[in-house]
């Protein structure tokens, strides 16, 4: 049994027109849904070639399978039949969809939608049209037109130009593309502008062919820049194409079989219209425009994403419904009475020698779901894969000026850390992080530090400040160690968990990077993460605007959600103190709460000032909030930068760990938290 796609719930559906029988596929309709063998759909190769054109294959091969990069086709071509002899023409078809394209190709608003005869551009012009459409098709991959809209904009502003896209580097463009998404797009666009620049002399070659050889370019762009930008005659598939033409014929394969998309990527060449020419003006007229290949291809792909869409399709305003298999299925089904059922479940039905063998079985486990068959079971659904999951351990590693109070984040100084140019994120930056093996994971928080720390020694010098707490209180500072509530980023073949610690340092002066290790890797062909000479301090200002990916942001978020009080968005968390001891109390899950770091709770210290000694009042009966004492009582405690102490006026209800805060609160009904965070309104702590 075939995947089967769930039915969308409450959706009211409008009743179906009454069968087509002018459709080519009428007559077999009855044998190929007969209630005995629904499921099975007997039926010839033939039913999904119901469409003919001028370029339907002569024999029973075609060489119009999908290209395949850097290629030719292979002499095992795949198998187109011979169309039925009631097939309709091709234009039928073609004066339809691109008459209803002319309508709504303005609608969603595409700056790189041009109508435009690409016969009376320049070279210059027709360079810069088919970037303009190479740019938009990589952006579009994966991502809404909303969406690309903005940043397509703000990319031709920037690189107008397939010249002035290969004299930029990785790091402007991963800046443009920031929040986009699968970043690899961008950097197949800046690499496949330094190969048209380097083999093609600055001219992009108009054919899909030629297209091909650009790096970064695959079957489906080659055809979509070569049609929309210079009128070739090419074909296209994506998936909005492979939905449109999968109902179309009919065709319930297996999408990601070779043999599927041969037949689909065949069947698109047999109904891309030609350009016109002065000696062979198109039977289309005005229909379509100046670019009647262009119009065809863009005219699919918004039928797919706007008309037939995967659930719910709004059937009875498509163009083609006429000619649509799967919908004249459906009519054929809905209006079968149902006392013909039984009686023709008992009848045998006439053989067909030659059956298709592309379809797989309808998934349809009773008759009740028989009944309701409908455009949504085309395509056949996918089989689903569960991605893989991984962990990453993360430093987000600070430093901070011995001796600076309250530091503001231009004074803070992060490092972070350039992700390698080829794989996962390629030339994005992030925090010093270990992707953890799926044998190590998951590892104990204290194996994850003790890893983080060898990996940040070999990212800077700490001999000026340690990632230890010191002995010699004089030197540089190990001011906080704070675990981060864990974060999880779903890419697009794994669901990766990120397990963060915040590590704030201080010293006399910023520590300074290492150079690139000259040693190669023993598998040169690795990717090595977070290297040495690829790491960069700066303003912790900054950090939400440089180039980092959206884990990077979320850890940010966390970062800066402990910094303002919010205790990292209710994760547990522990706090390394400069004794070295760990601190915090215990809040719900039992975490604990993180304390503040060296020289950061001036508010606290504002309530605990010294002064002019004067008598402490009498704590009320039952008060439980902050008391300010301008005058402490002889053997108060008193706030110092690297020693905060909160006085809450409520009984004592335990002991004091600290012996000299035991001996001075010996006879004051007072409880003393030491370094607990006061929140402010601002982000600074």
């Amino acid at each position: 049994m075939p995947p089967k796609k769930k039915p969308v719930q409450g959706v009211a559906r409008p009743p179906l027109p009454q069968p087509n029988q002018a459709h080519p596929c009428a007559s077999l309709l009855p044998s190929a849904l007969a209630p005995s063998t629904f499921t099975d759909r007997p039926h010839p190769p033939a039913y999904h070639c119901f469409v003919t054109s001028p370029y339907y294959p002569r024999t029973a091969r075609t060489t119009d399978e999908p290209p395949k990069k850097r290629s030719k086709a292979s002499s095992s071509a795949p198998k187109l039949p011979p169309a039925l002899d009631t097939a309709i023409d091709a234009v039928v078809l073609q004066q339809k969809l691109l008459t209803w394209f002319d309508g709504v190709k303005d609608k969603r608003g595409m700056p790189w939608r041009k109508d435009i005869d690409p016969n009376t551009l320049s070279r210059k012009e027709k360079n810069r049209r088919g970037y303009e459409v190479w740019v938009s098709e990589i952006m579009l991959q994966q991502t809404t037109v909303a969406a690309v809209i903005p940043y397509w904009t703000k990319w031709m502003a920037e690189f107008p130009t397939v010249e002035a896209l290969a004299d930029g580097d990785l790091e402007a463009v991963n800046r443009l593309w920031k929040g986009l998404g699968y970043y690899s797009r961008a950097k197949r666009l800046l690499d496949g502008a330094r190969t048209v620049m380097e083999k093609h002399g600055g001219n992009m070659p108009r054919t899909a062919e030629g297209l091909l050889d650009i790096d970064g370019i695959g079957p489906y762009s080659a055809g979509s820049v070569s049609s929309i930008a210079f009128a070739a005659r090419s074909a296209l598939v994506d998936g909005n194409v492979t939905r449109v033409l999968s109902r179309l014929v009919a065709l319930h394969a297996p999408v990601a079989a070779k043999a599927t998309t041969s037949f689909v990527w065949a069947l698109a060449d047999v109904l891309v219209p030609p350009q016109a020419t002065e000696d062979e003006p198109s039977p289309l007229g005005s229909v379509g425009g100046l670019n009647k290949p262009g119009a065809w291809n863009q005219a699919l792909m918004e039928l797919g994403a706007t008309v037939c869409t995967p659930k719910n399709p709004k059937c009875e305003e498509c163009p083609l419904n006429e000619e649509c298999l799967a919908f004249a299925e459906a009519r054929f089904v809905a209006h079968r009475p149902r006392s013909n059922d039984a009686r023709a479940a008992s009848n045998p039905e006439p053989d067909i020698e030659d059956l298709c063998t592309l379809c797989s079985t309808l998934p349809y486990e009773t008759t009740a779901e028989a009944r309701n068959h409908n455009v949504e079971v085309y395509p056949m659904a996918k089989e689903k894969t569960k991605k893989r999951e991984e962990d990453t351990a993360v430093c987000v590693l600070e430093w901070v000026r011995k001796g600076v109070v309250n530091p503001t984040d231009e004074e803070r100084q992060v490092l972070l850390v350039k992700r390698p140019e080829k794989g996962l994120l390629a030339g994005l930056f992030e925090f010093p992080a270990i992707d953890l093996a799926p044998e190590d994971s998951p590892l104990k928080a204290s194996a994850r530090t003790l890893r983080l720390d060898k990996l940040v020694r070999s990212l800077i010098d700490t001999s000026n400040c340690l990632l230890r707490s010191p002995e010699d209180a004089s030197a540089g500072a190990l001011v906080s160690r704070t675990s981060l509530p864990t974060v999880t980023q779903v890419y697009s073949h794994i669901t990766r968990t990120y397990l963060a610690e915040r590590v704030v340092l201080s010293s006399s002066s910023l520590p300074p990077l290492r150079p690139a290790s000259k040693q190669a890797p023993a598998d040169s062909t690795a990717v090595v993460q977070s290297r040495a000479g690829a790491a960069k301090w700066i303003p912790a200002s900054q950090v939400g605007s440089a180039n980092v990916g959206g884990a990077v942001g979320k850890i940010w978020n966390e970062r800066n959600s402990l910094v303002i009080g919010g205790g990292g968005g209710g994760g547990g968390s522990k706090t390394v103190n400069t004794n070295g001891k760990r601190s915090g109390n215990k809040g719900k899950n039992g975490s604990t709460a993180a304390a503040p770091e060296k020289g950061q709770a001036s508010l606290a210290g504002f309530f605990l000032k010294k002064g002019p000694s004067e008598p402490r009042p009498p704590p009320p009966p039952s008060s439980s909030s902050f008391v300010k004492h301008e005058s402490p009582a002889p053997g108060d405690v008193t706030a110092e930068d690297d020693d905060i102490v909160i006085v809450e006026t409520t009984a004592i209800t335990g002991s004091v760990t600290e012996a000299r805060v035991r001996t001075a609160l010996k006879s004051s009904p007072v409880k003393v938290y030491k370094k607990r965070r006061i929140a402010s309104d601002s982000e600074d702590e």
